[in-house]
């Protein structure tokens, strides 16, 4: 017989992943998503570690992957691995398998697996990490029938004793209704993604240096120096997480004002003269003037975004203090001679001063038609040397701290990807921000 607190606690644990289910619609980024699943799933079921694998085309790539083990053993988050993984997509591995039989699986033993069964646990993660897989239940994330986007897989169960314990039917059960609500959400913020990737190969269709490569590079360091930033200066979490879920999708459509711009300006291998100049400088009002009614927090983003991010520090940027519509100084803010006066400091929003850092950083690493690319120690040594004058200082001490995540980021989006790959594009397979579980 079933004992009475044994019912209270699964009603209470079906309770608890509806409200998790549902808390996911209010996502809008397809990585902060795949974050948010992964760590309530594995919180579910009490799973010591897991991973997200991503569909794409006849591979499955690791997305995400969170390890409790490993996070206790390392100095920093980003002394992880970075877990850059692709698994043929066929039937020899656990996510192979899942993926195209679309139906759960468990395996309870990693090392009991028979010979002769289609797939085989595949170890060279665990070869890497010096962890041992060994419960796993792997899932299939399809959004709908007979689209498999990937799957998702939970590892080593932890019972009340601390140690490693079999999944049970009822896990199975929870795992697969979790899954299906997380699919669907999935759905949907994979195509918002594909949308804004979509609109940013208009602009580079007009402008070559504005490759969605680029912006999503950009909108990848962005959020890095945000997370940075923001838990540095004591941001609430709620907070740090709504901005995080925001910020890819803003900050990719930073230079989306360029599309007024002529091509031939756009273009130029030389210096622009001072007419070119005012002209090349309008594409931040023309994209402003875009989101000017907007109507939600991410279209509210994505305006001050556009807006501040040419302001510098030292107030030296443009467009500054002036009406959106006419681009004339708003009252009180012309200078002696009339020219409007620059944002300064900490008057330019955090968004405009991170974007700042974000674009400048990846125009000096990457190639552009009038610049071959800097050495990643040259680059990083001209952003120091603007500190307090281009930059926030405080958002280039986030630069330097991220370091080693940029160069990766830079490695993960190279401009010659496919518009399709980047639409579905996994993050980079780390360590994960630190999720506060929703209840």
């Amino acid at each position: 017989m079933t004992d009475s607190c044994d019912l209270v606690k699964d009603v209470a644990r079906d309770r608890r992943a509806g409200r998790l289910a549902a808390a996911l619609n209010e996502l809008t980024d397809v990585d902060m998503l795949l974050e948010r699943v992964l760590t309530d799933a594995r919180a579910l079921v009490a799973a010591e570690a897991g991973s997200i694998y991503l569909r794409r085309g006849d591979t499955l790539v690791l997305a995400i992957t969170q390890n409790s083990f490993l996070e206790r053993i390392v100095n920093e988050p980003s002394d992880l691995p970075f877990l850059n993984y692709i698994l043929k997509l066929d039937r020899s591995s656990l996510a192979g398998y899942v993926a195209l039989e679309r139906k759960a699986l468990v395996v309870n033993n990693t090392s009991d697996i028979d010979l002769d069964a289609p797939f085989q646990h595949n170890t060279a993660i665990d070869n890497s990490t010096n962890y041992v897989c060994r419960s796993v239940l792997t899932l299939p994330l399809v959004c709908a029938p007979g689209d498999t986007m990937g799957v998702l897989q939970l590892i080593n169960p932890l019972g009340g004793d601390g140690h490693i314990k079999d999944f049970d039917e009822d896990d199975v059960s929870l795992g697969k209704f979790y899954v299906h609500c997380a699919s669907m959400a999935m759905g949907k913020t994979m195509m918002l993604r594909s949308m804004t990737i979509r609109s940013v190969e208009v602009i580079s269709s007009h402008d070559p240096q504005e490759t969605p490569a680029h912006a999503q590079r950009v909108a990848c360091v962005a959020t890095e120096l945000y997370e940075h930033w923001s838990v540095r200066r004591g941001v609430p979490a709620s907070e740090r997480f709504r901005i995080l879920d925001m910020l890819p999708l803003a900050a990719m459509l930073h230079d989306v004002g360029k599309m007024s711009i002529p091509g031939a300006i756009l273009t130029k291998p030389g210096r622009l003269d001072l007419k070119e100049r005012a002209m090349m400088e309008s594409h931040v009002l023309t994209g402003a003037r875009l989101f000017r009614k907007a109507r939600t927090p991410l279209d509210r983003l994505t305006f001050q975004i556009i807006l501040d991010h040419h302001e510098r520090w030292d107030g030296q940027g443009y467009p500054g203090w002036v009406d959106i519509d006419t681009g004339l100084p708003l009252p009180g803010r012309a200078g002696p001679t009339g020219r409007v006066r620059g944002k300064k400091g900490e008057d330019i929003s955090i968004y405009g001063r991170i974007l700042a850092v974000a674009d400048v950083y990846d125009a000096l690493v990457s190639r552009k038609t009038y610049k071959d690319s800097f050495d990643e120690s040259l680059s990083i040594q001209i952003m120091q040397q603007e500190s307090g004058h281009h930059f926030d200082p405080e958002v280039v001490v986030s630069l330097l701290a991220r370091r080693k995540v940029l160069k990766k980021i830079h490695e993960r989006f190279p401009d010659h990807l496919e518009t399709s790959e980047l639409a579905g594009e996994a993050p980079l397979a780390k360590a994960p921000v630190a999720y506060p579980l929703f209840f």
